[in-house]
């Protein structure tokens, strides 16, 4: 963008609009805009002279621009607020980039996310990416995305971002801006706009916006597609074109395991088809990708790319983001399981096949990708400890989930005994130890990232580990409660279950969707402390600290938060209104985070205190949640197991996983 030219920066009448109203002294690079503080800010620098034309979308000497806003606040233009511009006013994208400066704080923390954070540093070409963000190149879509993720994890930013919203409000600044400039260019979308959405969707996940990070994902998606179109017809014989390749290559597959993750629940359609994705390579070694070198790797169904140029030429392994995108398609499949099949269509066979397919991508793996002790150190020194730690996550997840669908469909069949479970040895013994080896296996990757997390930056997991890590122990904790271990393994699984808790506490303070797992583990954990399974009762867990992120979500959220269910006046009418229901207990939630048994928001009275009342929301299973006395008494150990078995059959865990919504 061409910058206004300004004459002596402390001249009278000279400061600019921000500066006056903060009235602080207004500085001008080589007396151009934006003024240092304007540029400190990534805030748009104007005169005010220029206010009226600016509040109407533009300015005497500047192309249209949206107009600023605030961290909290969609600012995506309306469709009748736009104007006509004619196609030669359209701002040019190395404009765009160099319209607002970055300090140098801004470039660091870009420089971080791009180098070592899921899935920036995976996905995206470093070198390309830093010489441009160094070079002040890097378009503006991408860079606002960049800044979307490191405002989580960034002291600096959340300070100076977030205000009270903490971690969220912060990213929500930078997304806003991100997406305002994305929408500006759909007509020709960019492969940085694509990464930038992106990123984007991660943000909106994470903040428990279901529906506006599905609706994301479906632009993202459609955008690629033209793209690809598009591209088909530039750049041949461009020295760097393998780059380019395998940077929208490795941009597709990034949508494809966000697509995997998002559509984890019956109701939501896949964006990427079979068809989009059958022959199109996995990703390859990121030594080749960084270099530039050209390679061929097979696709994903495992035959040779459409672009091999002779069956005799010899293909190479598949890089690391490949295994992360094959351990996801091993993940989605049993998610697929889990989502269609019942009681009395359960299969042990189906059970056999998946977890064969979870073993087949393990004995794939390079040697200093398996999974053995040590390894995650050696990584971790490398550079790579997240990425390692990510796809082993995703395995072991996928693992702990298989077996829990066996165990469950055994104790929730006629004829189960615990005295029989507990004295005769079988093959669900060896089931429970496979769960418990890959429970402790998961939080085993996060404590040794813990322990090697830069001091200076706070510490975030990405949705999918935590997720991994809420499965892990929240299955191991109803193992215990239920009876299904030997009594010598319960105080391995309270230390899972307690360095689980602390992971997801802090979780919880950087992602809003990670609340309700936190809440949902810290009930399990208070009755599994208690000596006394059957007779000792818990108190609900206290909130997290950052409970306020909850009411940071934007409106599309629609999945309850309530947690303390208060004491109710008519408990004896509403027992009698279910006395078909064994009767349920206060101080346990459901996994998507509403309470066990309780009546939705609409229904039930608001907690003491609580002024702004929560929207209306189904069941996991699509019908409204039971009413259920508030009776002050806590659950014991068998009507908690009893209401967490329901809710992994009505694929509660599920729900929460993608933050509710659809």
């Amino acid at each position: 963008m061409a910058s206004v030219v300004r004459g002596t920066s402390l001249r009278a009448g000279g400061a600019c609009v921000r500066c006056r109203k903060g009235k602080t002294k207004c500085v001008y690079e080589n007396g151009r805009a934006p003024c240092r503080n304007c540029a400190k800010g990534m805030h748009e620098c104007y005169l005010p002279s220029e206010s009226m034309a600016h509040h109407h979308g533009q300015s005497p000497a500047r192309p249209p621009r949206p107009r600023e806003s605030l961290p909290g606040e969609r600012s995506v233009s309306a469709t009748s607020d736009r104007q006509p511009v004619a196609s030669g006013a359209v701002l040019p994208r190395n404009m765009q980039a160099n319209s607002e400066k970055l300090n140098p704080e801004l470039v660091t923390e870009c420089e971080r996310v791009i180098s070592k954070t899921i899935p920036s540093c995976v996905a995206f070409h470093k070198p390309s990416f830093l010489q441009k963000l160094k070079n002040g190149t890097l378009e503006g879509s991408i860079v606002n995305g960049l800044l979307t993720c490191a405002a989580r994890s960034s002291p600096a930013l959340i300070r100076r971002y977030g205000g009270q919203g903490g971690a969220s409000a912060a990213a929500e600044h930078f997304a806003v801006k991100s997406i305002n400039l994305i929408m500006q260019n759909l007509d020709n979308p960019s492969l940085a706009d694509i990464q930038a959405l992106c990123l984007l969707i991660i943000h909106e996940w994470g903040n428990r916006n279901a529906v506006r990070a599905y609706i994301y994902l479906g632009q993202a998606s459609r955008m690629a597609q033209m793209y690809r179109i598009i591209a088909v017809h530039q750049n041949r014989g461009d020295p760097d074109q393998f780059i380019k390749d395998e940077s929208f290559r490795r941009t597709l597959w990034l949508i494809y395991v966000l697509d995997c993750f998002l559509t984890s629940s019956p109701g939501r359609q896949p964006a990427v088809s079979h068809h989009d994705i059958k022959d199109v390579p996995l990703p390859c070694l990121d030594m080749s990708y960084n270099f530039g070198t050209p390679v061929y790797v097979r696709t994903l169904a495992g035959g040779p790319p459409p672009a091999l140029p002779d069956p005799s030429t010899p293909m190479t392994e598949v890089g690391e983001f490949g295994h992360i995108v094959m351990a996801t398609q091993a993940w989605r499949n049993v998610i697929e399981m889990l989502t269609t099949v019942t009681s009395a269509t359960f299969s042990e066979e189906e059970c056999a096949a998946l977890e064969a397919g979870i073993e087949a991508v393990r004995n794939s793996l390079p040697p200093h990708f398996m999974d053995k002790p040590g390894q995650i150190n050696l990584h971790i020194t490398m550079g790579s400890g997240f990425t390692y730690a990510m796809l082993h996550c995703l395995l072991h997840c996928a693992t702990i989930m298989v077996n829990r669908r066996r165990l469950l469909h055994l104790v929730t069949t006629d004829g189960f005994n615990h005295e029989t479970w507990r004295m005769v040895p079988h093959v669900h013994l060896q089931t429970v130890d496979r769960v418990f080896a890959a429970a402790h296996s998961v939080v085993s990757l996060l404590l040794a990232l813990e322990a090697n997390a830069d001091k200076d930056a706070v510490l975030n997991f990405p949705l999918v580990m935590l997720f991994s890590c809420f499965t892990a122990c929240s299955t191991v904790a109803w193992f215990s409660l239920k009876g299904l271990t030997p009594g010598d393994v319960n105080e391995t699984a309270e230390s899972i279950v307690r360095d689980g808790m602390r992971f997801l506490q802090d979780g919880a303070n950087i992602w809003i969707l990670a609340v309700p797992w936190y809440r949902h583990l810290s009930v399990m954990n208070k009755v599994l402390r208690n000596g006394d399974r059957t007779l000792q009762r818990t108190q609900p867990e206290p909130t997290v600290p950052s409970i306020k992120e909850d009411t940071a979500s934007q409106p599309d959220n629609t999945d309850p938060m309530d947690y303390e269910r208060p004491q109710s006046a008519n408990a004896q009418e509403q027992a009698d209104s279910r006395s078909s229901e064994p009767p349920r207990k206060s101080g346990f939630t459901t996994i998507n985070g509403g309470s066990a048994g309780a009546s939705t928001p609409a229904t039930a009275s608001p907690p003491p205190g609580q002024t702004k009342a929560d929207s209306p929301a189904p069941s996991s299973s699509g019908q409204a949640a039971e009413s259920a006395p508030a009776t002050g008494s806590d659950m014991t150990a068998a009507e908690l197991c009893v209401a967490f078995e329901r809710q992994l059959l009505e694929l509660d865990d599920l729900a929460a996983f993608m933050g509710g919504g659809v």
